[in-house]
């Protein structure tokens, strides 16, 4: 072959080659263009302003490197303008996912903060290694050290913001720097407005009447301040957040349709009055770390707007009414325990028995001589000198909840007292009977221990003998049964100084004994003289004790 058949044949093998080259280049070319604008368009149809996470993701950072994780089902929102490759960035943080392990969702986030809290003037600062919380479990976990302000405290934990999140970061893995973050004033007291009773028409200086009640309420949000839940108000008194100035926080003990449908229409929180908060009548507003005896204003009958406004404000408000309550009224406190009918074959040898035959008999006597029968939580707020009751009440209480006094052991007590629409409270023993035995309208459920109705070493009952933390300790598991801190009963009427202690501390407001006289206002409220009622008593009995 000739030496120029081979050039040609060279040169058309080396043209064969640029050609095989350009096509493959064009091919990979076009290959990844179309990947490209395919993973574009992927990454576009994924992203939204909130997403969650479908598994447990990788955080990178700006670089793409591996920085830790995120578990699943935890909802972010993303910076509006990252769409453009395979990361979303994570908004107010430096950090990426892949959009792979995401899917669009709505802002259901129920851990985002309150709008009205301020943050603190204090970063945490983690360590090495940081680990947020949600609740109990670890959601997120960073290789790095992070530098974040304080949204929300706590004793054991630091909460902070993290993409629309509030999470927990544990107190001993961080230390706390100043930062000034916010130079917004903040509420350093907040105005308890209590309201006993709205009402359309009231007879009482305790009631406020529904127009009234409306206008104070218009009138503290025309001037910018604005209410916060029960919540709010426990972590203000705890220290754990800070408000923005003009926080007020609004209860009432009967939170009816009227209250309720003023709050819709206002848009504003107004909350029933909670057993867990100790509150006290003052003209001082709550301040932070006053945890046994909180400031509160009653707004009456006779309150203005102007003095409603000062009461937001944290002035001293004086309320005198205009008719001072008597300070001479005395009130029988009746005390039984246990009911049988001995037409029905029951019999009872115990001293503090009473036959169904004459606790009607009393019932009757009550109603034939129009005797008010209280509710424990009318009681209390007369002998607070909250309200004003009429001259013939009377206080019946049963100690314990044994024989015929719930549905489970003779059920001769509420029958009695539906018949007659009559009320009693009985001081219920709560760790030896289900509460769901004396369910009644008539029958208001107070402690009377949860496991303490006993004979202690010392020879009085076990709340005496077992000393203040064993005492306060079963208190609390009997609140948290009853749900109610109006009134204690010591069993076997037997107290001491270490005894009464515990059951201020645990919330009460007042507490009986014995006595066998009537109560008034100037009764110690924790030792509340009662009669007890023996099987002997005699109708001429009775009535010297309510008359």
């Amino acid at each position: 072959m000739s030496k120029k058949v081979k050039r040609k044949m060279k040169k058309s093998l080396l043209i064969f080659f640029i050609i095989i080259a350009v096509i493959l280049v064009g091919i990979i070319g076009v290959y990844f263009c179309t990947s490209n604008l395919k993973t574009e368009k992927n990454v576009k149809s994924h992203y939204n302003q909130f997403v969650i996470t479908t598994k447990k993701a990788k955080l990178y950072d700006k670089n793409k490197k591996e920085i830790g994780t995120i578990e699943k089902d935890i909802t972010l929102e993303l910076d509006k303008e990252n769409t453009k490759n395979d990361y979303y960035k994570i908004k107010d943080t430096s950090y990426y996912i892949n959009y792979n392990d995401t899917k669009k969702t709505k802002n259901n986030n129920s851990n985002s903060l309150n709008e009205k809290y301020l943050v603190f003037n204090n970063n945490v600062k983690t360590k090495k290694t940081t680990e947020l919380y949600k609740d109990d479990k670890l959601v997120v976990k960073i290789n790095e050290s992070v530098n974040l302000p304080i949204q929300v405290q706590d004793s054991d934990y630091y909460y902070v913001s993290f993409s629309n999140n509030l999470l927990r970061i544990k107190k001993d893995t961080a230390s706390i720097e100043n930062s000034n973050n916010t130079d917004k004033k903040e509420s350093k007291q907040v105005s308890v407005l209590y309201y006993f009773d709205v009402e359309n028409e009231c007879n009482t200086y305790n009631c406020v009447k529904t127009d009234d009640f409306k206008n104070q309420m218009q009138k503290l949000k025309d001037e910018g301040y604005y209410t916060i839940n029960k919540d709010d108000f426990w972590r203000f008194i705890h220290g754990n957040i800070r408000l923005e100035e003009k926080a007020i926080y609004v209860i009432t003990t009967n939170q009816n349709e009227i209250v309720n449908n003023i709050a819709k229409e206002l848009n504003i929180t107004i909350d029933k009055e909670e057993t867990g908060f100790h509150f006290v009548r003052t003209n001082k507003p709550a301040v932070k770390e006053s945890l046994i005896d909180i400031n509160k204003y009653q707004v009456k009958s006779y309150t203005t707007i102007d003095d409603v406004l000062r009461m937001a404000n944290g002035e001293e408000v004086p309320q005198d009414d205009p008719t001072p309550p008597s300070a001479d009224q005395k009130i029988a406190v009746l005390n039984y325990h246990f009911f049988y009918d001995p037409n029905e074959g029951e019999t009872c040898n115990e001293g503090i028995c009473l036959t169904t035959d004459k606790f009607r008999e009393h019932l009757q006597y009550l109603k034939d001589e129009g005797f008010k029968t209280l509710t424990m939580n009318e009681f209390m707020r007369w002998m607070y000198g909250e309200i004003e009751l009429p001259e013939k009440s009377v206080l019946i209480t049963i100690d314990d909840g044994a024989m015929g006094t719930g549905k489970h052991n003779g059920n001769k007590l509420i029958p009695l007292l539906e018949e007659y629409d009559m009320h009693a409270t009985l001081f219920l023993i709560t760790g030896w009977w289900d509460i769901s035995n004396y369910i009644s309208p008539n029958l208001d459920i107070q402690s009377h221990t949860n496991d303490m109705h006993q004979y202690g070493d010392c020879g009085k009952g076990q709340l005496v003998c077992y000393g203040y933390d064993k005492a306060k300790a079963d208190l609390e598991q009997s609140v948290a049964i009853i749900g109610n801190t109006d009134s204690f009963c010591y069993p076997f009427y037997s107290y001491s100084d270490t005894a009464i202690q515990a059951v201020k501390d645990t919330g009460f407001r007042i507490a009986f004994a014995g006595g066998n006289v009537k109560a008034s206002r100037q009764s110690n409220k924790w030792t509340i003289p009662r009669y007890p009622i023996h099987s002997d008593i005699t109708m001429e009995k009775f009535k010297s004790m309510v008359n």
